[in-house]
């Protein structure tokens, strides 16, 4: 038979980051810095195991176990909300939708907001589940040229899109520990965009997958924080602070959009999982979590700094890195006139695993001697050798310019 597939899913493809985590989980003795993923030693399993014991023992099966509000628990919402106002001054009248990660609201929202051929303004490197999110239904992700050294979109070029670009529903940024750079845009430059988007009366999608996890300094105030008439989406996750397979996740948004989110939710899952939900509420309110996601920081921290210590004994004028305050990632770029083929071919050879730029470009080119690094899978020990494994193949890497060409 053949099969005639619908237009808008004739352009997704695999999503690269999930074969290269799966090509990795199968193969035996690789260094791995191509996760997104936490450690196993960063579940809080004994903490897990005393509220599952509870909920089967003392608590109603009907809450946890049964149909709930497609909106979320509304015990969860409330201290959702709560986490934010103490944490982030976020005090405002919207709601929290809870979500299967913060995937699925960027998911919900390009459904709500966006017709076929429409334009989302993306950073030139990003998430790549937002892209196929966007495209996915018919939308154009459009990069914005980013400012690496001022870690921030490139704010001229994002008003010249903004002025001549036709149908553009929303700019999708990662303004916090952006993926994969690891930058934060700067309090003033997150002014700007804020005021741009006022200036062109375009909305704002702001995720946060990793604002929790700030290991140098003081926090950035977020986007949301400025905004002053409902122009912000705000999205957050659980899956970096308490278990990806969890799927938590939540959007903040003005009433009128809430509603169409909420809208759209039912027809895509009815709504997230209610015993994880219920899970986290009973975390959040009874037992220590802002201890645990503090326990975490400094774990995580101690990766990282192994991490930089590592990169920084390598030789400057083969290697850059943008060195981060918090977060997942370290992004890398390797001299211009070494060979990105070569470089990845000596690593895929000693079994050391990276993320390479493309693979996170909107435009999967022009980012070829990028990679971006992950320091929370590995031990300390494999972030060590990795990175020699880096150094080494960096030396191997002929410049491209010696090469014979046929």
């Amino acid at each position: 038979m053949a099969y005639r597939f619908a237009n808008r899913i004739k352009e997704l493809k695999t999503s690269p980051l999930r074969e290269n985590a799966s090509k990795n989980m199968e193969l035996k003795d690789v260094i791995s810095f191509a996760y997104g993923f936490p450690p196993v030693e960063a579940f809080p399993m004994e903490t897990l195991q005393k509220i599952s014991q509870k909920l089967y023992t003392e608590v109603d099966p009907e809450t946890f176990l049964q149909y709930g509000a497609s909106e979320g628990y509304p015990l969860l919402r409330k201290l959702v909300k709560e986490r934010l106002a103490a944490t982030a001054n976020l005090q405002n009248e919207e709601q929290v939708l809870i979500t299967s990660g913060s995937t699925q609201a960027m998911d919900i929202a390009v459904k709500v907001l966006c017709d076929e051929g429409d334009v989302v303004l993306c950073e030139e490197q990003t998430f790549s589940g937002a892209v196929n999110a966007i495209k996915g239904y018919g939308a154009i992700p459009v990069p914005i040229p980013m400012n690496v050294a001022e870690e921030s979109v490139d704010l001229e070029a994002l008003e010249e899109l903004l002025r001549f670009e036709q149908r553009i529903k929303f700019i999708y940024l990662i303004p916090t520990f952006q993926n994969p750079l690891g930058t934060s845009i700067p309090l003033e430059k997150r002014q700007a965009i804020y005021s741009l988007a006022q200036k062109y009366d375009v909305l704002i999608f702001e995720d946060d997958p990793y604002g929790d996890l700030l290991y140098y300094g003081e926090p950035i105030i977020k986007l949301k924080e400025m905004d002053t008439d409902g122009r912000v989406m705000y999205a957050g996750s659980f899956s970096k602070i308490l278990a990806p397979s969890a799927r938590l996740g939540f959007i903040m948004a003005p009433d009128e959009i809430m509603e169409k989110l909420a809208l759209a939710k039912q027809v895509s899952d009815s709504h997230t999982n209610f015993y994880w939900q219920v899970m986290l509420a009973e975390f959040m309110q009874n037992h220590q979590f802002e201890e645990h996601v503090s326990a975490l920081k400094q774990y995580y921290k101690g990766k990282f700094e192994a991490m930089i210590a590592g990169l920084e004994a390598l030789p400057e004028d083969k290697i850059q890195f943008i060195k981060p305050t918090g977060g997942y990632f370290i992004c890398c770029k390797m001299a211009d006139e070494l060979d990105p083929e070569t470089f990845y071919t000596a690593l895929d050879e000693a079994k050391v695993a990276v993320i390479p730029g493309n693979i996170m470009s909107v435009v999967q080119e022009g980012y070829e001697r990028y990679f971006r690094l992950n320091f929370t899978k590995p031990t300390l020990s494999e972030i060590v050798d990795g990175v020699k494994v880096i150094g080494e193949a960096l030396k191997q890497a002929t410049p491209a310019s010696s090469k014979q060409v046929i």
